[in-house]
């Protein structure tokens, strides 16, 4: 009779055993179904996250060519014709009155004198080179100190008389240029007055090309009548290029 008994328990126990089993095989399998799941998952979230980086450094790249680009086209508009200072194919240089700071000549300059009478010479910062023109005719001066409400005062005298009314306007020395950086990777750099900044970080080429009135190329800066500057980017990513034509 007990035999019996311990025959049944035994049949009742043996299927939830292999049920039990089974189980735990399938909870495995489904287990690392969905690690690889997750792993493609991950794999693809990585692969598309760095197409993302990429278009968005190549978006913004460009941008930083086009506002380089621009700038330098509105800064060089200013210049006029004899400002250039510096014509190579990797650096141009010009004065240039880029801040717009300017007022008028109120009474005669006269000849050995270092101070010019003027209608506002408020925030003109000292060092600066002021340009002076009449008829046609400019000098130029370096401010001895910051100016003042009425008058300017320059390191060197004045050489021939000024007339009232002539114009006077700070001259901002500016350049723009190519170099290598400590990694070598070549940069785009804008520099006022001494103080330099990166307009794009990372460039393929820049190259500036000098035209003369008669349109032919010319390395001398005081022939120039027209500038050419061409940006290509790594990989072509981004490409620019403006022309620009100094005021006479």
């Amino acid at each position: 009779m007990q035999t019996r008994s311990a025959a049944k328990r035994s049949c009742v126990r043996m299927p939830l055993l292999n049920q039990f089993g089974s189980s735990l095989v399938e909870l495995l399998a489904a287990m690392a179904a969905g690690l690889v799941v997750l792993g493609a998952a991950l794999q693809s979230f990585s692969y598309f996250h760095q197409q993302f980086l990429m278009q968005r450094d190549t978006i913004l790249q460009a941008q930083d060519v086009r506002l380089s680009l621009e700038l330098f086209a509105q800064e060089l508009h200013l210049a006029s014709i004899g400002s250039l200072s510096v014509a190579r194919p990797d650096a141009v240089e010009f004065t240039a009155n880029i801040s717009g700071i300017m007022t008028k000549v109120t009474a005669p300059g006269l000849m050995g004198e270092t101070t010019l009478s003027v209608e506002d010479g408020r925030g003109w910062p000292d060092h600066k080179i002021v340009g002076v023109c009449w008829n046609e005719r400019c000098d130029s001066f370096t401010l001895a100190r910051a100016g003042l409400r009425s008058s300017l005062a320059f390191v060197e005298p004045i050489v021939r008389p000024i007339p009232a009314g002539a114009s006077a306007s700070v001259k901002n020395r500016v350049r723009y240029y190519s170099r290598l950086d400590e990694n070598g990777i070549l940069r785009f750099l804008r520099q006022v007055d001494g103080g330099a900044g990166v307009l794009v970080g990372h460039v393929e080429s820049i190259r500036f090309s000098y035209w003369d009135a008669q349109g032919r190329m010319t390395a001398h800066p005081g022939l120039v009548r027209r500038v050419i500057v061409e940006i290509t980017a790594p990989q072509r990513a981004a490409t620019g290029k403006r022309e620009i034509t100094l005021r006479t």
